[in-house]
């Protein structure tokens, strides 16, 4: 994955002022989000569950874009604005690899199954 500068010169990262409104209402959804999956039977909803906590997560990159003064447009430079706060490598491509099922199972029909408590 690319440093985060390469998405601001790329142009899939707009430097913009610090939004903590933004901030907060991202911070809610991912809250919302996160609690409502806490309920949810996960080899019922293996797919379902696995989307929203990947969301759940893009949602806190963006909220330390948002405080920071950043506007993404792009899920690879989301995750790569980790680096920023010290997130090791493993976690961010981690996180990566969440990205890539996650699109796989969205855009492209690709199941999510519960497995051994591993997605």
């Amino acid at each position: 994955m690319m440093d985060f500068g390469f998405y601001l010169e790329k142009g899939d990262v707009k430097k913009v002022s610090p939004d903590l409104e933004l901030a907060k209402s991202l911070r809610n959804d991912m809250l919302n989000r996160a609690n409502i999956i806490l309920i949810l039977d996960l080899k019922k909803f293996a797919k379902i569950i696995f989307e929203n906590i990947y969301d759940s997560l893009r949602d806190f990159c963006d909220i330390l874009l948002a405080i920071d003064g950043y506007k993404s447009y792009s899920h690879l430079a989301s995750i790569s604005y980790l680096r920023k706060y010290g997130f090791s490598e493993e976690d961010i491509n981690d996180l990566d690899r969440f990205r890539y099922k996650r699109n796989s199972s969205k855009y492209y029909g690709k199941n999510i199954f519960f497995q051994d408590n591993n997605f």
